[in-house]
């Protein structure tokens, strides 16, 4: 199965309807520039405890240090970053996903020598817009993406423009270990679309069966 990443969680709300609907993995904003940023919600803690058990809950910071001391960093199983501070214990103690703003093929070279620093458990690939970390709306050339799975041998987390819409298409196009959705399911920022939430996830649902059932079929 695709595994399912809702991000920007900001309200137990949204944290609920997430989980009741089957997303796989909850995501944290610790950029202070996104109007997605949790670091100094009240009720971050307690959106935090309300998840279950084998829920993933992601911490998406610009560099894994920021969340050193702060942020009920216990809680979180998995750090998305973009750069490395040198903070290795939060490096060691943590599933690491590294996060990439595909802008074309020369992107895919930045990758080739960080991986081999970082050692990332998986790749979120995002699309570049300029002073945006993240949460543009915006698609990227997925044969970029398809690229990226051969070359890197990884985990693929797809991410960028994607919506209910879409992500059918994205599914059949690169076939990635996981989805990664935020700006595509959201009234505002920093708020879900329910109706728009529950689709994805259906979307990503139905893709998964049918793949399974053409499967059942090959020799």
């Amino acid at each position: 199965m695709t595994r399912i990443k809702i991000c920007g969680i900001t309200n137990m709300e949204d944290a609920r309807a997430a989980i009741d609907y089957g997303a796989d993995a909850l995501g944290f904003i610790f950029v202070r520039e996104s109007p997605r940023y949790v670091g100094e919600n009240p009720n971050t803690l307690r959106i935090l405890e309300l998840i279950p058990p084998f829920i993933s809950k992601v911490a998406v910071c610009v560099s894994p240090g920021q969340l050193i001391g702060a942020h009920h960093e216990e809680y979180f199983d998995t750090v998305q970053f973009y750069t490395h501070d040198g903070h290795n214990r939060i490096l060691m103690e943590k599933c690491l996903l590294q996060a990439v703003r595909v802008k074309d093929a020369s992107s895919l070279d930045t990758i080739e020598d960080s991986i081999h620093i970082y050692q990332p458990h998986g790749l979120v690939l995002d699309t570049f817009v300029r002073d945006k970390l993240g949460g543009s709306g915006q698609t990227f050339n997925w044969d970029l993406a398809i690229e990226a799975k051969r070359r890197f041998k990884l985990p693929i987390i797809l991410a960028g423009g994607l919506n209910p819409d879409n992500v059918t298409t994205a599914l059949e196009t690169v076939q990635p270990y996981a989805v990664d959705v935020s700006s595509g399911i959201e009234a505002a920022p920093g708020y879900k679309d329910h109706s728009k939430l529950r689709a994805f996830i259906q979307a990503v649902r139905l893709f998964d069966a049918r793949r399974a059932q053409s499967e059942e079929w090959l020799p």
